[in-house]
């Protein structure tokens, strides 16, 4: 089934119920349902032809909503980017793909466009503004859907339907192909496996460009009925949205984000008698921030592990109580494997490389044959994880293959050194990278984060700490304490840039 039916289905069951709300103003499902359909046709209308490629650079609204529907509906493929995109990765993204359309703010096209005239696709889309520079079309032309509509795409056709960009934090952004039918059996596994239904009520506060807000939220409410409450942002404002409005059931957030929320005041003020569901994506979910949690709301982080090749493809089980640390075990389908450096398979317990098969991975990468060829071995995909299952089936990340640091020889894996050093009563969390050796090649350095008004120790008493504790090839050479950590655009750890940072003998950059 292409995702876009589900809409339409559950358009027709329950016309009159609330889709979405957003800004104050709630929409139907029927009403839903029309705008994408005029979404579509205006697009259609525009020369826009099946698989072409459409970016968008917008937050979370109701236009954004439907124009990626939209062009699911028209069997255009969505490319959306973050609102907060620079014009560089806006450029790069409009060559990687070859997009034929783009809908961005006025101001946002200007500045990719500006000296730069040759990358201006056929179709150029503003937003906000009625009268913008010709040839460029307001969205209010696309919106009242001049044309006829788009015929309805052959059901037994799959169709490409979306390319989300990776953050591209260690190297150039990959273009990850997805098709129709592989997120719509996504999106009604994961809703299965949370129990989402009709009586749920999403609060989308992640922008709708990422796909576990966008599948996991918008996408699974429309599949059951539900309803969806956007938020465009973060933390600004979040409380007050959270607490108002239809009482909220299920949110998704990263930790970094969390944490911030719930040194807010108001997070112990507002309401959460209504939650079921408060999910974690993109990196570890700490005891410290478990515990605060449960202490705040009542309720646990129910943590999820995807890859935007992947989607989603573990859950801590909502039912169980959560096991800190693990990612949880494999959703329906997901098959996985870990293997040694010869991609032999390792026994129960053993750290290994993840591999995993499912029927809704991604195609490949768009325009970059070599790439997909190398991360696929006979159906099995090579996630880049290190990883370990334990008796029960649960899974627990150790890092990436490419963050193992290479000691003269010796592997060490940042998390073992990490959980050694946060087991030291200052530290609150810790982060290891490698830092270049000129006799070793490489050795790992330290970055920490302490507890409110704990005083840092000498490097000295660090090592010393350590030297019970790890191999000595596996203790930092080098100890640098900050009082926050650097975020990707997609608010994730930035190892990358903690990497350069310890070249520089830990200096902020």
């Amino acid at each position: 089934m292409a995702i876009w039916r589900f809409l339409r289905e559950t358009a027709s069951r329950i016309p009159d119920a609330i889709a979405v709300s957003v800004g104050g103003i709630d929409v139907t499902y029927a009403e839903l349902d029309d705008r994408v359909e005029r979404v579509a046709a205006g697009l259609r209308f525009q020369g826009l032809g099946s698989a072409d490629r459409v970016i968008t650079v917008l937050g979370n609204s109701i236009e954004h909503l439907t124009l990626i529907l939209g062009c699911f509906r028209a069997s255009l493929v969505a490319v959306p980017l973050a609102p907060w995109s620079i014009p560089a990765i806006i450029r790069y993204s409009l060559r990687n793909s070859g997009a034929r359309g783009i809908v961005a703010p006025t101001a946002v096209l200007q500045s990719i466009f500006e000296g730069n005239d040759e990358l201006r696709p056929d179709v150029i889309i503003t937003m906000g503004d009625a009268n913008p520079p010709m040839p460029w079309i307001p969205f209010e032309i696309i919106e009242a859907g001049p044309g006829d509509a788009p015929d309805s795409p052959r059901e037994r056709c799959d169709h490409l339907g979306m390319i989300v960009y990776t953050s591209g934090t260690t190297s150039r952004p990959k273009a990850v192909v997805h098709t129709q039918d592989r997120m719509a059996r996504r999106v009604r596994t994961f809703a299965e496996e949370i129990r989402l239904n009709p009586a749920d009520v999403a609060f989308v506060a992640q922008q709708i460009c990422r796909p576990l807000p966008l599948l996991g939220q918008v996408a699974a409410c429309l599949q059951v009925g539900g309803r969806i409450v956007m938020h465009d942002g973060l933390t600004r404002g979040f409380w007050d949205a959270y607490a108002n409005g239809p009482p909220k059931t299920m949110v998704v957030t990263i930790p970094a984000v969390t944490t911030d929320l719930l040194a807010a005041p108001q997070a112990s003020k507002v309401d959460h008698s209504h939650l079921r569901l408060w999910l974690s994506g993109g990196d570890a979910v700490s005891a410290a921030l478990q515990a605060t949690f449960h202490a705040i709301t009542g309720r646990k982080i129910v943590e999820v592990c995807g890859m935007t090749e992947a989607g989603f493809f573990t859950i801590n089980p909502i039912d169980h109580p959560p096991r800190v640390g693990s990612i949880g075990r494999p959703l329906k389908d997901v098959q996985f494997r870990i293997v040694d450096e010869h991609e032999h398979d390792v026994p129960t317990g053993a750290t290994g490389e993840l591999w995993l098969k499912t029927p809704d991975l991604m195609v490949g990468y768009w325009n970059d044959t070599a790439e997909s060829f190398r991360v696929f071995r006979d159906g099995w995909m090579r996630t880049g994880d290190l990883a370990r299952c334990d008796p029960d089936g649960y899974l627990w990340l150790a890092g990436r293959t490419s963050e193992v640091i290479n000691r003269g020889g010796r592997k060490i894996a940042p998390p073992m050194v990490e959980s050694c050093l946060e087991e030291h009563p200052t530290v609150e969390r810790s982060v290891v990278v490698p830092v270049p050796d000129s006799v070793c090649g490489q050795a790992p350095y330290a970055f920490l984060l302490l507890h409110p008004g704990a005083e840092p120790p000498s490097v000295t008493e660090w090592q010393q700490w350590l030297a019970t504790r790890l191999e000595s090839s596996a203790i930092p050479v080098g100890f640098t304490v900050v009082s926050e950590w650097p975020l990707t655009y997609q608010g994730k750890l930035d190892r990358a840039r903690l990497a350069w940072m310890a070249t520089l003998g830990g200096t902020w950059i």
